[in-house]
């Protein structure tokens, strides 16, 4: 819809218009402050209309050099009847555009179905959706950079050590103390050529679960182990 008159809002929230744009636009032939006398009579002031300053040039060729008008602000609904009350060419014409508009904001203040709802979120959200994906992948980014988070860490190493020791025969184990800093250190060089880093908490996140089920899966060399069977059978000999 064209817009026809300007339409903004007051402090109330009503729609209002100018009445001075008002009176333009109907091509009334008296001056405006006759017009407006003899028209608001029956309006009521901070009810139906409030009183504005404005300010225009007194010549349109030296726009520098304004003056001060006096103006109304209007409410929609009596700019309707104010429309219809001159007469003119443009009365009906101004007096159907205020209906319409009214009947625009009315839709617009009526309570949206479930798929409007939906569809507002996703096209006013749109833009949202996008930034939390974005800001998703730079996270994503920084964790494959930077290797696991701490807690992630601390879950590997636990890991890491219960499997051990448990192939050791326990922390009582004679293995445990003679040959354990060897069988650490063992899964430590194979952990690392598996996955190609410096550290464990230096695997990305994306290779966490398969970190953790290598570690559980993770076996000493023949030669280790046989050296942990033979190291614990001295003690039960011993």
């Amino acid at each position: 819809m064209n817009e026809l008159i300007k339409i903004t809002k007051n402090k109330n929230n009503e729609q209002v218009v100018s009445a001075r744009e008002l009176h333009k636009i109907l091509g009334v032939k008296t001056r405006f402050a006759e017009w407006w006398i003899q028209n608001s009579r029956l309006l009521i002031e901070h009810e139906d209309f409030e009183g504005v300053v404005t300010t225009a040039p007194y010549n349109p060729k030296f726009p520098d050099k304004v003056q001060q008008l006096q103006d109304y602000a209007v409410t929609a609904d009596n700019a309707k009847h104010l429309a219809m009350q001159s007469q003119t060419k443009k009365s009906r014409e101004i007096r159907d555009y205020f209906i319409a508009c009214e009947k625009e904001l009315k839709l617009q203040q009526l309570p949206m179905t479930l798929d409007q709802q939906i569809a507002a979120i996703a096209t006013g959200y749109g833009s949202v959706k996008q930034e939390l994906v974005e800001v998703q992948d730079k996270v994503t980014d920084l964790t494959e950079r930077f290797g696991l988070p701490a807690t992630n860490a601390a879950i590997l190493n636990n890991t890491r050590n219960i499997h051990i020791i448990r192939f050791l025969g326990g922390k009582d184990s004679k293995a445990y103390h003679e040959l354990g800093r060897k069988v650490f250190s063992e899964f430590g060089r194979d952990f690392k050529d598996n996955f190609g880093v410096p550290r464990y908490d230096a695997i990305p996140l994306s290779q966490y679960d398969e970190a953790i089920a290598y570690t559980k899966s993770w076996q000493p060399s023949y030669n280790t182990m046989i050296s942990i069977r033979d190291t614990n059978m001295q003690m039960e000999f011993d």
